[in-house]
């Protein structure tokens, strides 16, 4: 379900940096994506640097998301691991890739999270996702 977002004025406006601060959503299925990463269908990390895994991962949530029918607007919160994130320039590089995939008017909330390490070391970021679509939506077959 497209969400509805809030900026609450006793907080600040995360919105120039790619996520709200607060996500609502009306009733409907609850959808957990698995940590999504660079890794493609030939099992090959083809995208380089910390900028280009994070769109891939992106895309890989984005069409797990449209396999239920649910679309970007429906997603609720993401969660971004990184390991040996480095804050500043990399905060502002992550903002820049979520408003690039979001906006900036109605972004889903996001947590950045640094991590020792992901499940293989090539691995540059990790991204779950949480969404609620419609109870109409259509589903893929599954492949």
């Amino acid at each position: 379900m497209p969400r509805t977002t809030f900026q609450p004025p006793e907080l600040f406006d995360s919105r120039p940096w790619g996520f709200s601060q607060v996500s609502v959503s009306p009733p409907g299925r609850i959808v957990n994506i698995a940590g999504q990463v660079a890794w493609d269908s030939n099992h090959e990390v083809t995208a380089v640097g910390r900028e280009a895994q994070l769109r891939q991962a992106l895309k890989h949530v984005l069409i797990a998301l449209e396999a239920v029918g649910g679309t970007a607007d429906d997603i609720q919160i993401l969660r971004l691991y990184l390991p040996g994130f480095e804050s500043g320039p990399e905060a502002d590089l992550i903002g820049r890739v979520l408003v690039d995939t979001f906006g900036s008017e109605n972004p889903p909330p996001s947590s950045w999270i640094g991590v020792q390490a992901l499940a293989q070391p090539e691995y540059l970021v990790e991204v779950e996702a949480m969404a609620v679509v419609p109870d109409n939506a259509a589903v893929a077959p599954d492949k």
